[in-house]
């Protein structure tokens, strides 16, 4: 029998295994957490986080194209010092790997 290994190592981290959320598309961790055991994860890249406070672009944001949609959100966030106090504590309560994406 062959001995399947799921974990990566990247960086010095182990991952328990290869799937990993892209940046954007998984909010941060908390808004699929009803629906989907986040610990399956080998990781999850947070929405991106910026120094102040983004509103993002103006509607519409997202537009459908021929070949499929496009979409400019703007980087919509409240802030690193509100990731920090109420958002950073929920993505560490999750047990997998929480890349923040800092922009």
């Amino acid at each position: 029998m062959n001995n399947i290994r799921l974990t990566q190592d990247l960086f010095g981290l182990e991952f328990k295994n290869p799937v990993i959320t892209a940046s954007g598309t998984f909010g941060y961790g908390e808004e699929y957490s009803n629906f989907y055991d986040i610990s399956m994860l080998g990781g999850f890249v947070t929405k991106s986080v910026t120094p102040e406070i983004r509103i993002g672009n103006p509607t519409p944001r997202i537009i459908e194209t021929p070949s499929g949609m496009l979409n400019a959100i703007g980087l919509e966030n409240s802030g690193l010092e509100n990731f920090i106090e109420n958002i950073l504590p929920k993505c560490a309560s999750f047990d997998t790997n929480v890349i923040i994406n800092v922009a």
